[in-house]
């Protein structure tokens, strides 16, 4: 997991070609300007999800994983925290679904969290069961981007 923020998107370059191509993308792309969905980079391997949902309570929020891509997830407007821990800390409540490259877990009441606000950004790897869109104070309406990044060998 990395917390940061948008001027120090540099400082993970070269880590992957995919992971540069994302990186690129945040630093060029105006998202004010567009609308919620789906926006091919490189077709499957980076993409971007351009979302506009509601935050709320951690209670109605789920902890979840990826076995294929990296997230980044960017935030444009708006204020999130993200939560996190370690999958193998956590009981299965979704099985893994590869069509949507998703698994769900159990909240165990632990997780550390992390606030965003616009410019912040957090790269989860698919070991990192994180939990997004719980409110900072109260729910509220955000948004923000999710760049999905390809990895070649699943984490499940």
């Amino acid at each position: 997991m990395i917390c940061d923020v948008r001027r120090h998107l540099d400082l993970y370059r070269g880590l992957s070609p995919q992971l540069d191509l994302a990186l690129d993308y945040l630093e060029k792309t105006d998202f004010t300007a567009l609308s919620a969905g789906k926006y091919a980079v490189d077709g499957d391997k980076v993409f971007a999800l351009v979302q506009e949902p509601r935050t709320a309570e951690r209670s109605e929020c789920r902890w979840e994983s990826h076995g294929y891509y990296i997230d980044i997830q960017y935030l444009i407007a708006g204020r999130e925290q993200i939560g996190f821990q370690s999958t193998h800390a956590l009981a299965v409540a979704e099985p893994y679904d590869a069509g949507r490259d998703i698994a769900f877990y159990k909240d165990n009441g632990k997780g550390f969290f992390t606030p965003l606000e616009p410019g912040g950004f957090v790269v989860c790897f698919p070991h990192d069961a994180h939990m997004p869109l719980v409110c900072a104070d109260a729910p509220e309406p955000i948004k923000k981007v999710v760049m999905k990044i390809k990895m070649t060998e699943p984490n499940f």
